[in-house]
């Protein structure tokens, strides 16, 4: 998987005190991936340091990044905004 980070996404990996390696490595072995039917895009959800967090990919760029927990997950589910598997 060949991806770039967004100016965005750099600055949130710097507020949650992440490497790009880290993120790179968690991709590779996501708890879910998902499809945001809202925003076009996939949301990788990953574990990083015991947390969850939301991957945003949108044309092989890596759009944000940040905290989330499985009742946000399931609720997007449910909500028909997230088809995951």
């Amino acid at each position: 998987m060949d991806l770039n980070f967004s100016k965005h996404a750099r600055d949130k990996i710097e507020l949650f005190e992440i490497e790009d390696k880290e993120i790179l490595n968690a991709l590779k072995r996501p708890k879910y991936v998902c499809v945001d039917n809202e925003k076009q895009s996939i949301v990788y959800l990953v574990e990083i340091k015991g947390k969850l967090y939301s991957v945003v990919v949108k044309e092989s760029v890596i759009i944000t990044i940040y905290r989330t927990d499985r009742k946000k997950l399931h609720s997007r589910i449910r909500g028909g905004r997230w088809n995951c598997y």
